[in-house]
C-alpha cells in the first residue's frame, strides 16, 4: 500500500506546477499569519485532487486510511496543501463517519497548531463543519458548539463560524448566542470578528436579537466586530449602535 508522502507528493507535484507568484503574493499579503502560499486558485486545486483521486483509486483505500491521509494534508507548510484536505474531506469524507470520531481527529489539528489563521479556519468551517452539523443536526451543532472553551482561539472561532450557513436556522440561535456571550470576551481580534460574522447572518432574520446582543455586551465590541455585526441594518439604526460603541471606548 503507498503511503501518505508519496501519495500526497503526487498531488503536491501537480500544484506546484499550478504555482503563480503574482497570486501568491496576493494571498500572502491578504491573510497575513505568516501563512506561505503557492499561488494556486481554488478551482484549480478542486479539479487537480478530483484528478488525482482517481488516478491514485483512493476510493479503493480502507476508510479509515483516506481519512487519515485527507488529515495529513494538514501538516503541510502551504495552504493550498491545508485546503486540499478541507476540499477532501467535502467531497468525500465528511459523511460517511459518525461525526463524534471526526471531531476528535479534527481537535487534535488545533492541539498540533496545524490551523493557525482566519483563512483556513473558515474554510474548514464553511466546507467541513457546517455540511456535517447540517448532516446530523443538532448533536453535532452542541458538540461543535463545546469548542468555545478551547484554548484554540481557531477552534473556539470554529464554534459560531461552522454556523455561517445555518443562522437562519432558529433551532441553533440559542446555542449561538450562548457561544457569542463567551467569544466576544476574548480579546483576540478573531474570537470578535466571528461573533459579528455570526450577528450579521441572524440579524437576516431577527434584527432585534443582533440589537439585543449588542446592547447586553456592548462593552466587548471592537469596531470591527460591531460594524459586522450592524451590516444589514438601515442607516439611522446603524448610527444609534454605533453610539453604543462610543460610551465604551
Amino acid at each position: 500500500m503507498t503511503d501518505n508522502k508519496t501519495l500526497k507528493d503526487k498531488l503536491k507535484t501537480q500544484l506546484a506546477k499550478l504555482a503563480d507568484k503574482k497570486t501568491k503574493l496576493w494571498w500572502e499579503n491578504y491573510v497575513k499569519h505568516d501563512t506561505k502560499f503557492r499561488g494556486v486558485g481554488i478551482p484549480h486545486i478542486r479539479e487537480n485532487l478530483e484528478s488525482w483521486h482517481k488516478q491514485e483509486s483512493i476510493a479503493e483505500l480502507p476508510l479509515d486510511k483516506q481519512l487519515d491521509l485527507a488529515l495529513s494534508f494538514f501538516e503541510e507548510e502551504y495552504a493550498e496543501d491545508k485546503l486540499s484536505g478541507i476540499l477532501f474531506l467535502q467531497m468525500y469524507l465528511y459523511n460517511k463517519f459518525d461525526y463524534e470520531v471526526l471531531l476528535s481527529k479534527f481537535e487534535l489539528l488545533f492541539q498540533k497548531e496545524y490551523i493557525y489563521d482566519w483563512n483556513i479556519c473558515d474554510w474548514f468551517c464553511v466546507r467541513v463543519l457546517g455540511p456535517m452539523i447540517k448532516l446530523n443536526g443538532v448533536p453535532c451543532a452542541k458538540a461543535i458548539s463545546k469548542w468555545i472553551t478551547a484554548k484554540s482561539v481557531w477552534q473556539a472561532r470554529c464554534s459560531v463560524v461552522a454556523f455561517a450557513n445555518l443562522a437562519k436556522e432558529n433551532k441553533y440561535t440559542s446555542l449561538l448566542l450562548e457561544s457569542n456571550k463567551i467569544l466576544i470576551k476574548r480579546e483576540e481580534r478573531f474570537a470578535k470578528t466571528a461573533v459579528g460574522w455570526i450577528l450579521r447572518e441572524l440579524s437576516k432574520v431577527d434584527e432585534q436579537i443582533v440589537v439585543n446582543f449588542i446592547n447586553a455586551n456592548k462593552e466587548y465590541f471592537s469596531k470591527e466586530s460591531l460594524e459586522n455585526s450592524i451590516k444589514y441594518f438601515d442607516k439611522d439604526k446603524k448610527l444609534k449602535m454605533r453610539g453604543l460603541l462610543i460610551t465604551y471606548t
